[in-house]
C-alpha cells in the first residue's frame, strides 16, 4: 500500500528566552484545545529543538491544503495566539512557508 499527499504549511525556528520551555510547551497544548478544532481536515504539527541546544526550538505546522493554512493563519484567535506566542522568544522566529510531499510506505 502506498499513500502520498502534498501538505502546505510553515517550518520556523526561534530562540526561547532563558526559562521559557514550559511557557512554550503550554502555548502549543493551548494552541491544539482552542485553535485546531477550527481548522479542517488534517493536520500535522511538530516541534522540538536543535540537536543540543534546547533554546532553539524548530516548529512545524502543515495543513491539508495552501487554502486551509491561509484560512487559519487569518483567523482572529490565531493572531491573538500568535502574540502571545512571540512573547517567549528572544525575537521574531523565522518562517518558512513550505509546500511539501509526504507518503506511507509499506
Amino acid at each position: 500500500m502506498e499513500q502520498e499527499d502534498a501538505v502546505f504549511g510553515t517550518i520556523a525556528r526561534a530562540t526561547l528566552k532563558s526559562g521559557q520551555m514550559a511557557q512554550f510547551e503550554a502555548l502549543l497544548e493551548d494552541w491544539k484545545r482552542e485553535i485546531r478544532p477550527k481548522v479542517p481536515g488534517p493536520f500535522v504539527e511538530l516541534h522540538g529543538y536543535r540537536a543540543g541546544q534546547p533554546e532553539q526550538v524548530v516548529f512545524v505546522a502543515l495543513a491539508q491544503d495552501e487554502a486551509t493554512y491561509r484560512q487559519m493563519a487569518e483567523m482572529p484567535e490565531q493572531h491573538q495566539f500568535y502574540m502571545r506566542f512571540n512573547e517567549v522568544f528572544t525575537g521574531e522566529p523565522t518562517w518558512e512557508d513550505v509546500e511539501m510531499d509526504w507518503g506511507i510506505r509499506e
